[in-house]
């Protein structure tokens, strides 16, 4: 009965409060009802949790059950009894719960972070994700239950503005709705995804977030699509140079790789890490189709590229020589060099497997890349800084804007790559 009147209170309080903070007419009425609604909403998920907590972390086996003796009626009885993970504290937004949850005693972090698709089925959750809490992080995990979905929806890319980026470049939204910027500088940066997963979106998003940058030749972008261009072709006004065959991709990787060694030795001794300026700028090497190179080449092609594409990914990122390789298949026999790429970025996969292959041991259950939907193109699992995991989606970029853009931000010293001579 005196939950009944509780819950009846709050329903009141929050129906007054929606309506003193209306303004008068239409808009203002609307307002304040989405408000009222929202109130409800983040009162109706915390309520649920609080509620249900103590049977649900015994349940998804995140508990310790015991027995102990005690005294129940003047005789010794065992009584069983619970060690439960703490709910340390809840908070809620327009879309989400953030739970913060310490350990039990005898529990590792691991334990309980593996627990994120139980907790994320159990409260019906559209996604979730778990990182350490910053104050304690040997011993208290948060989770971010996404109870509402803002990635469902599509967002087509605009044009950029003359903003110069160089090193981050925004590609979307993260799914608490913030923007999403992925940093390329002293980065080597490998995309993963199956075909029709969206890598179109964030290979776009890079080269035209970075167009600003190339008029202003503080980055030169290039670019490998053996695929007979089909793909870089749309925007190639963007690149300084572009290669469509082998053995032009052969000699662009050569000179690469001479542009490396080159500032190596000017750096040696006066610098650690590259500063781009204007006639200096960063060299970003976008390889669509990695496995067309490393994979399905002629073994002759195979033979040379590999090494020295191994070489620049080992030496470019201190000098401003990067690669950013998408690729459908991440196994080891395809991508031989996975390992040297700084960060991955894994889109819709096929199986958990890959996503352990992709982003690390462990990550299938932080980061199921495999649960992506088909519909969700550009929609990916990236792992910040701090080894927490977070759900993406980059902008969709229709032809149209992809050769608007390349008109608008065309690289200033532009060549074909002649055939190599090397192969």
């Amino acid at each position: 009965m005196t939950g009944h009147i509780y819950v009846a209170g709050y329903l009141l309080l929050a129906v007054v409060s929606g309506l003193l903070l209306t303004r008068p007419g239409r808009r203002g009425f609307a307002a304040g009802g989405s408000r009222l609604w929202s109130r409800l909403r983040r009162h109706r998920w915390a309520s649920r949790i609080r509620s249900s907590w103590r049977d649900t972390v015994r349940t998804a086996g995140l508990s310790r059950r015991y027995s102990s003796r005690q005294w129940v009626n003047g005789d010794r009885e065992l009584v069983e009894r619970y060690d439960d993970p703490s709910l340390q504290k809840l908070r809620t937004s327009r879309h989400a719960v953030t739970l913060t949850v310490r350990t039990r005693p005898g529990q590792t972090v691991a334990e309980l972070e593996a627990a994120g698709p139980r907790l994320a089925a159990t409260y019906a959750a559209a996604a979730y994700r778990v990182y350490p809490e910053a104050k304690h992080p040997g011993s208290t995990v948060c989770f971010d239950l996404v109870m509402r979905d803002l990635l469902r929806e599509p967002v087509t890319a605009a044009a950029p503005k003359d903003t110069v980026e160089t090193v981050t470049v925004r590609l979307g939204r993260r799914q608490d709705g913030q923007p999403f910027r992925l940093q390329l500088r002293e980065r080597q940066t490998l995309v993963v995804g199956c075909a029709g997963a969206g890598k179109g979106s964030f290979l776009w998003g890079i080269c035209c977030g970075l167009a600003p940058a190339v008029r202003a030749d503080l980055v030169r972008l290039y670019g490998v699509d053996l695929k007979g261009g089909v793909e870089l072709a749309m925007g190639e006004p963007l690149f300084t140079r572009t290669a469509f065959d082998p053995d032009a991709a052969v000699e662009l990787l050569h000179e690469l790789d001479r542009i490396a060694e080159e500032r190596m030795q000017a750096m040696r001794g006066h610098a650690r890490s590259f500063e781009p300026t204007a006639g200096d700028p960063l060299h970003v090497l976008v390889i669509d189709e990695l496995a067309s190179l490393t994979a399905y080449a002629p073994s002759a092609v195979r033979k040379v590229a590999e090494p020295v594409l191994s070489a620049i990914l080992s030496k470019g990122r201190a000098v401003g020589v990067l690669v950013v390789g998408f690729v459908q298949d991440p196994r080891k026999e395809i991508v031989g060099m996975r390992g040297l790429f700084t960060q991955t970025v894994a889109l819709r996969l096929r199986s958990a497997e890959e996503v352990t292959m992709t982003l690390g041991e462990g990550m299938a259950a932080l980061a199921p890349a495999h649960r992506i939907l088909k519909g969700a193109q550009g929609t990916a699992w990236v792992i910040a800084e701090d080894g927490s995991t977070d759900r993406v989606r980059a902008d969709y970029w229709p032809d149209p804007v992809i050769r608007q853009v390349a008109d608008n931000f065309a690289a200033g010293d532009r060549r074909p790559v002649e055939a190599s001579e090397h192969v």
